[in-house]
């Protein structure tokens, strides 16, 4: 695997998020457990008003330039705990995206909300209606567009507790969900490509269950720490299940666009792992593992 690693000087604390510029310049949130700071570029801003410092906080950049940032404490998530900044750090929209959010990821006008609502019941959540969507879509105002099993339900699709989401373009996600089914019938190992444009999933069955991060390049799916091999990357077709070891990475935080991982490696350490090219005997991706049979044009087959 090929490693790039980001250190850079900590104002407060360690870094609880961070996510990156266009330029590849880190934003993070760096603190406390009763101070936060967003360190924003060359500047560092106040979180908003009524930020409670949790230990797990989200900030993402969104592509109008605009930063998204998450309060995920318990008090908080029963309210509005989530702020759109300018580049002043000037709120333009507070709303609620719930509790327990998974993953993050800001898209071309949207905002996609991963859940896994058995983790969030049993770290003491309610669960709520926004949680049974598997990924919830929010405007940019905050008001909620659309749900995932709403949209891919007219097609058959139900998925249930997203493990982990990943951007792969400005309007496609790649997930893993613990379940899925297609017209009532399980998938075994089930890893979802939705494009929000179209709004039409594209299931494949993986090799192993329960990866903690997804990725994809040229093809190749690339779970990481899948169940059975721990702290492993490995590589997959999907059409074959043919899957390649591609090594061994300590603190793996989430998937990347372009097919790498962000890997936390202390709390001001972190890295892009990429993994290498597969081998020759690894094909290039086909048809999906799971035939889904065709009622409607709004599922890739």
């Amino acid at each position: 695997m090929k490693i790039f690693e980001y250190p850079f000087p900590i104002e407060i604390g360690s870094v609880c998020d961070l996510d990156f510029l266009p330029n590849g310049a880190p934003v993070t949130i760096q603190g406390y457990e009763n101070r936060q700071d967003l360190v924003w570029g060359q500047q560092t801003v106040q979180m908003p008003e009524g930020w409670s410092s949790p230990e797990f906080p989200f900030v993402r950049y969104l592509p109008d330039g605009r930063l998204l940032v998450v309060d995920t404490g318990f008090k908080a998530s029963t309210g509005r705990n989530a702020w759109i900044l300018n580049s002043r750090g000037s709120v333009e929209s507070h709303f609620e995206i719930g509790s327990a959010a998974v993953e993050i990821a800001g898209l071309w006008g949207l905002i996609a909300v991963a859940y896994h609502p058995i983790s969030a019941k049993a770290h003491g959540h309610q669960i709520q209606p926004l949680q049974r969507t598997a990924i919830a879509f929010f405007d940019l105002q905050g008001r909620l567009v659309m749900g995932f099993n709403q949209e891919a339900a007219t097609v058959g699709v139900i998925a249930e507790n997203v493990r982990c989401m990943t951007a792969l373009s400005r309007s496609q996600l790649l997930f893993v969900p613990e379940k899925l089914t297609v017209h009532g019938r399980e998938v075994e190992n089930p890893v979802v490509l939705f494009d929000c444009a179209s709004r039409r999933p594209r299931v494949y069955s993986a090799p192993f269950p329960k990866a903690e991060a997804v990725s994809m390049a040229d093809g190749f799916i690339h779970l990481a720490s899948p169940e059975g091999w721990e702290d492993q990357i490995i590589t997959f077709d999907a059409e074959t299940k043919i899957s390649q070891h591609r090594g061994e990475f300590l603190g793996l935080f989430r998937g990347l666009e372009g097919g790498g991982f962000l890997a936390q490696l202390s709390a001001a350490d972190y890295a892009v792992v990429v993994p290498e090219a597969p081998t020759s005997q690894t094909l290039p991706l086909k048809e999906p593992a799971v035939e889904i049979p065709n009622h409607n044009q709004n599922i890739d087959t």
